[in-house]
Formats: C-alpha cells, sequence, structure tokens
C-alpha cells in the first residue's frame, strides 16, 4: 500500500470530534482533527489517502513529497455529504508519500546493554494507532525493568520478555487489517452501498472483531504497575 498524509483547514467533519474512515482494502480516505474549530468554524484535520500497489518501486522515505497527479484522480468521485474528499486533498500546503511498511517479527531486541523500542522493534502496518501506543508501552515497561534493580543487562532483557512476543503478534495481527476488516467486509456484501450498517454486518459480529484485536492490542500491566 501506498499512502499520502496532507493536512488542510477545512469544515469540521460530525462535529470536531470524530475519525473517518472511508473505503475498502484497496483505497481507503481517513480523516481526523488535530486542533479545535476556530471563530469560522474551519479546523485542522490530519488526512491519509491509501491506496493499493502491486510493488513499492522507490524505498521507503518519510520525506518525499507527493505528487497529487499520482492519486487524486482515484479520489475524483469522493464527493460525499459531509465532505468533498478531492478538495480536502487539494487544499493541503503539502503532501507526502509513505508507503505502507512493516517488518516479519524480529526474534531478539537486546544485545548487551542496547536495546530496541517503538518502531525500530516492531514496525507494523498503522492500524488501531498501535504504532504510537505500542512504543509507550514499550517505555513504561523498559523504565520499569531497570528500575527493579539487578545489571542494565538483566532489566533488558527482562523489558524483552514482556514485549517482544506481545508486539509481535500485533505485527501479523495489523496485516490482516485489525478492526478495519469491516470496511472490507460492507464493501463486499453491499458494493452498491447501504442504509444501516446493521443490514450489512450485525452487531454482534462487531464487536467480536472489535474485542478480538483489543484482545491482541491490550495486555493487562502486572500487578503494582
Amino acid at each position: 500500500m501506498l499512502l499520502w498524509r496532507g493536512m488542510t483547514r477545512t469544515k469540521s467533519l460530525f462535529g470536531g470530534h470524530t475519525m473517518v474512515f472511508a473505503g475498502y482494502r484497496e483505497q481507503k480516505f481517513i480523516a481526523y482533527p488535530i486542533a479545535p474549530p476556530d471563530a469560522d468554524g474551519l479546523q485542522m484535520l490530519n488526512w491519509i489517502a491509501e491506496i493499493h500497489a502491486d510493488k513499492i518501486l522507490r524505498r521507503e522515505d518519510w520525506n518525499r513529497e507527493g505528487k497529487l497527479d499520482e492519486f487524486l484522480p482515484a479520489y475524483s468521485d469522493w464527493h460525499f455529504s459531509w465532505a468533498d474528499v478531492p478538495k480536502i486533498i487539494r487544499d493541503a500546503d503539502r503532501v507526502y508519500e509513505y508507503p505502507m511498511i512493516d517488518r516479519d517479527p524480529l526474534p531478539r531486541w537486546s544485545f548487551g546493554r542496547v536495546t530496541l523500542l517503538g518502531d525500530a522493534a516492531h514496525p507494523m502496518y498503522p492500524i488501531g494507532a498501535n504504532g504510537a501506543s505500542q512504543a509507550i508501552r514499550d517505555g513504561r515497561a523498559l523504565a520499569q525493568a531497570l528500575a527493579a534493580g539487578g545489571t542494565a543487562a538483566e532489566g533488558l532483557a527482562h523489558y524483552e520478555q514482556e514485549r517482544r512476543e506481545a508486539t509481535n503478534e500485533i505485527v501479523l495481527s495489523n496485516r490482516q487489517l485489525g478492526p478495519e476488516q469491516v470496511m472490507q467486509m460492507a464493501h463486499e456484501r453491499a458494493p452498491n452501498g447501504f442504509e444501516h450498517i446493521e443490514d450489512v454486518i450485525s452487531r454482534e459480529e462487531l464487536t467480536t472483531i472489535a474485542q478480538r484485536y483489543r484482545a491482541v492490542t491490550w495486555v493487562t500491566p502486572a500487578a503494582g504497575t
């Protein structure tokens, strides 16, 4: 997958406190507010345009500016009552291109007094904001392991034991789209649209998918932490 990201000052979506996901596996548009609405009722949105690519021709680079003509035509008819997606994309000051890359889980993080944390330890598809949240949890686990006493190497080994397998499972789970799989289900079951989501996906299915992903991504902290 290739992602193009930008920020656009535009009218608030659904009251200004909502994160929007639109599309399906091969093409998505995601947007969420990153500042309160201003006096004119406009709000800064962070948005992501995501399109399936047969292969990534350029090595990943987190500072490469994107070209509108490479992805905007795919969104030319994405005009909704709640947002004009092509206009949101065009109105961004800058657009950056990011490949959606993960790596196979690592068998080891720590080497003597050196260890890995966050994306360096477990780069994963950006599903459920787990790149950031799991890095935060790594940091807490690492600090607690080092504060518990013993040598630095023992602390790092304890940290890795607590976090590596848990995050490796998330990396693999995110390849299956996590909670975003409901978008693909809706696309496959109702390609011409629908009025009510319950007519396409039962409430029980939605709950099961959410709970299953939560069970993978949330490991109960140890007692006293």
